[in-house]
């Protein structure tokens, strides 16, 4: 019988899959000591927005962060100094503001690009592991020397996050992107594609101003795509259920929400929030995933749902939450979808972050299928099959290399099916 998979994630051979869990993080029952949330001053409790300019730095009991940042950017290259340091090229952009991708300046419509996104809640993703292996790695532009220019980042490119702020209609428009061989000239377009019976869109939601900060109506769902190891056909979907933005300040010239620190790089180009902030946020943003859909994410190297490894919830044989007499899961979450509170009816977990943003092109998608509604490959037949058997299959059969990547590749065309 077919069963419905809204998202299965797993690693690829190319790199770490997108957003949820990987190697390194113990199973919840050999972990039973959760992570409490992020660090410093950047804790969300259920149905709160972490400060827009929050720093995750740990703080001293007087409040200050405990460590300081270099006060030269000692790690980047420069003209004196060309070895063991971190290349930044010029085309990169002004690395006293934002290192904008393209400029908005003069323009009443301002396109972004997420260049940082600091999970504040829930726990399991505010863990320093998910945060800084999983999801900064994958936002980050693709590594230096590898396909991607000297940007000052070492990542994959996979996930990228737009926003597009037009003040004269007083509406965001908010979603993911396909990843791409070259950010400045060509620049990026709203993925749109029906994956199963989950439509992956950019939406738009009403945005109220105050100066340069804005506030924005919330958006009932937003599924934002996540191209696991960069591959344009190895998608997995975040879904997010009544997606708000706050207090979002953006630049006068229009081409940065918060600001990159040449302090915080290190000369191999890594960084480390809680010692030295990179990027400084200046937006914030909250929504709720519910237990049952998280229930339909497999997380493939714990052997769990999401479900499991957020609730903490003994695993079912088919490695997903137990259900109740009612067919309901029976673990309880942090917030209520119904009554959009904290607690309640425990339905769902809430999500919230900071973010910096930078200025990129944002074109119209004419020349990418995938912006279009059009796929390129065909899904796999066999790709209902492949997943079955990878849910059926007990949790500690070990699976090899090969099949574990292509179950990973071929689960998107059918992981949003409700069938």
């Amino acid at each position: 019988m077919k069963r419905s998979h809204f998202i299965v994630l797993g690693l690829a051979t190319t790199g770490l899959t997108a957003l949820v869990f990987a190697c390194g993080f113990d199973p919840p029952e050999k972990n039973p000591t959760p992570p409490t949330g992020a660090s410093g001053g950047c804790f969300a409790g259920p149905g709160e927005f972490p400060t827009p300019d929050c720093d995750p730095r740990p703080a001293g009991p007087d409040g200050k962060p405990l460590a300081e940042c270099p006060a030269t950017a000692s790690g980047i290259c420069s003209e004196t100094k060309t070895s063991s340091c971190c290349k930044i090229e010029a085309k990169c952009g002004d690395q006293s503001t934002c290192m904008p991708l393209s400029d908005n300046k003069g323009k009443s419509v301002i396109d972004l690009r997420m260049r940082r996104l600091n999970i504040a809640a829930p726990a399991a993703l505010a863990d320093p592991f998910i945060q800084n292996v999983v999801v900064t790695k994958n936002l980050d532009l693709k590594a230096n020397g590898k396909g991607g220019p000297f940007c000052g980042e070492t990542g994959q490119g996979a996930f990228n996050w737009l926003l597009r702020v037009d003040k004269t209609a007083g509406e965001m428009t908010t979603g993911g992107a396909p990843p791409v061989d070259d950010p400045f000239a060509k620049g990026y377009c709203f993925y749109q594609q029906k994956r199963g019976s989950i439509t992956v869109e950019s939406a738009k939601s009403k945005a109220t101003f105050t100066g340069d900060s804005f506030d924005t109506a919330s958006i009932p769902k937003l599924n934002v795509p996540i191209f696991v190891g960069g591959d344009i056909n190895n998608v997995v979907v975040l879904p997010l259920s009544d997606a708000t933005f706050k207090k979002i300040t953006i630049s006068a010239d229009g081409n940065c929400v918060g600001k990159f620190a040449p302090g915080g790089v290190s000369k191999d180009c890594s960084d480390d929030p809680t010692a030295c902030q990179k990027w400084h946020t200046a937006g914030s943003l909250g929504a709720y995933i519910t237990i049952e859909e998280a229930d339909e994410v497999e997380v493939r190297d714990l052997s769990s749902s999401l479900c499991v490894v957020l609730t903490k919830a003994p695993k079912n044989a088919q490695n997903k939450c137990p259900r109740g007499a009612d067919g309901k899961v029976a673990a309880k979450g942090d917030y209520c979808s119904t009554s959009k509170k904290a607690g309640d009816c425990a339905d769902s977990f809430w999500l919230a972050a900071t973010f910096a943003a930078s200025a990129s092109i944002i074109n119209d998608g004419s020349s990418t299928p995938e912006c279009q509604g059009k796929t390129t490959t065909p899904p796999d037949a066999g790709s209902d099959a492949t997943t079955d058997a990878s849910v059926d299959a007990p949790s500690d059969a070990p699976a090899s290399t090969d099949s574990a990547t292509d179950a990973a590749q071929d689960a998107p065309s059918d992981a949003a099916t409700g069938g």
